[in-house]
């Protein structure tokens, strides 16, 4: 029912194209469900509400913005409608994505780091703890690859890292990870896989995946790994 100039600059709608809509045209679809019954709910109970959530912009964009709303009462005390305050954190939210990102994932590979790996295994321990489940991971490292950098240069031993890492983030189940933890020496984690059969299958895919043949410029290369398995909580913790 009303809409200032700091609204018209945030969402890019004038008043004349806001003024009259729901306010659902103003939040991300996926979101839309989850915003409406949680400020309602907190306005009713404290009569106001602030959170931080996504915004859509007329041109489709996504932002961010912190965000307080408080109700706007008739008369008779009954609720008629509510004042949303809005401010534009977007920077602030990428920049503090970006730093999330520069602090878990390798740079190179774009993998996470040891960082990550060893958060996401305590959370598997916890896991498997509450619902009594396992999981298995599997510590391998390239065969030779010292002699592949003291040949042809740290920048090709980075290439050949990449492209390893990539065939092997495309050949595991999403719900498995592999992470580098320094040199050429990598984890991947298997959710929910420790019978000896599954594991097996794991391994022979994963070593497959390295001994493809690898092309980077006019070098050929043939790659194996050396790695070792262990199952949660069978070898211990």
């Amino acid at each position: 029912i009303d809409w200032n100039k700091g609204a018209e600059a945030l969402y890019g709608y004038t008043e004349e194209e806001a003024v009259g809509q729901a306010v659902s045209i103003l939040h991300v679809p996926d979101d839309l469900d989850h915003i409406t019954s949680e400020v309602l709910s907190a306005v009713e109970k404290a009569g106001k509400w602030t959170g931080e959530v996504r915004m859509l912009h007329k041109d489709g964009s996504i932002g961010w913005i912190e965000s307080m709303c408080v109700p706007i009462f008739d008369d008779n005390e009954q609720m008629i409608g509510a004042l949303g305050i809005n401010r534009d954190i977007t920077e602030r939210v990428n920049e503090t994505e970006r730093l999330r990102y520069l602090a878990q994932y390798d740079q190179l590979t774009q993998v996470p780091n040891r960082y990550l790996l060893l958060e996401r295994i305590s959370h598997l321990i916890d896991q498997c703890e509450r619902t009594k489940s396992r999981f298995s991971l599997v510590y391998f490292d390239l065969n030779n690859f010292k002699i592949i950098n003291d040949t042809k240069g740290h920048a090709f031993g980075d290439l050949v890292l990449w492209e390893i890492a990539s065939r092997i983030t495309k050949s595991i189940r999403k719900s498995d990870t592999v992470g580098r933890i320094g040199g050429d020496e990598f984890v991947l984690l298997l959710e929910n896989t420790y019978k000896k059969d599954d594991v097996n299958v794991a391994v022979e895919t994963l070593a497959s995946t390295i001994s493809k043949e690898l092309s980077i410029g006019a070098e050929v290369l043939r790659l194996s790994c050396s790695l070792g398995v262990a199952t949660y909580p069978d070898d211990e913790d």
